[in-house]
């Protein structure tokens, strides 16, 4: 597995008021580790110690799982030269933990939230007004003219948006629910005019043919919601 949250039982005992506990890590966020391997020890009260494990392990195996789980995935894309992106379907309340995760495992994060990049997604669109290719353009470049220093991403559904999107000077443009066939067409089109991003219903069955296609980024909750709970306990030595 790969492991995250190394950095957590020290936050945590300072939470739980474990004043008499000593944490020190054998291990740093994004190493490898084995069966049997020691990812940190733990000395002190045994009361604390005992009224803080349940949290400090939920925190690390989760956290593990999906870093393992994303490795995984950039592991499939490496060869083919693609990026991973994660995405903002993350557990409330524990998005930057997770997205943290993400990166451990070799994922860039995307967005945090609504606020640090625009997405123009199809629902904007729709409540915009948008019904062709002409209007399409002329809506973007007005994003474009209000937003000159902000990252801006619009999601087409159709293949023949592609060019109008370019044309709106935006700087990506997220490829929604695309066929792995129909990427590979975009990417021919697009001639790295744009940076691409493939999306939607992408996971361990199938990335590997949309990794083929060679996107620049292919974004996937997977890693996060498909991600399994690793097996971390606290065994005890005197």
């Amino acid at each position: 597995m790969v492991i995250c949250g190394t950095n957590l039982p020290k936050l945590i005992l300072h939470a739980f008021g474990c004043t008499d506990v000593s944490y020190s890590a054998c291990k740093k966020d994004g190493d490898i580790c084995n069966t049997g391997d020691k990812v940190g020890i733990i000395k002190g009260s045994v009361a604390q110690i005992l009224a803080a494990e349940r949290t400090i392990l939920n925190f690390m195996q989760r956290l593990s799982g999906v870093a393992t789980k994303t490795s995984e995935f950039v592991k499939i894309l490496t060869p083919q030269k693609v990026e991973l992106l994660d995405t903002r379907k993350t557990t409330p309340g524990l998005r930057i933990f997770e997205k943290y995760a993400t990166s451990v495992g070799g994922s860039f994060n995307h967005r945090m939230g609504l606020y640090d990049r625009i997405l123009i997604k199809d629902n904007h669109l729709a409540s915009a007004g948008i019904k062709n290719n002409d209007s399409l353009t002329t809506f973007l470049l007005q994003v474009r003219e209000r937003s000159k220093e902000t990252l801006i991403e619009v999601e087409i559904d159709h293949i023949s948006q592609l060019l109008p999107a370019v044309e709106g000077k935006v700087d990506a443009v997220l490829l929604d629910n695309f066929s792995p066939e129909e990427v590979k067409i975009a990417v021919e089109v697009n001639q790295n005019q744009v940076i691409l991003e493939a999306s939607g219903g992408i996971n361990g069955g199938n990335i590997s043919e949309y990794a083929t296609a060679k996107p620049h980024f292919i974004s996937t909750g997977a890693p996060v919601h498909a991600a399994r709970w690793v097996d971390i306990g606290l065994d005890w030595t005197n």
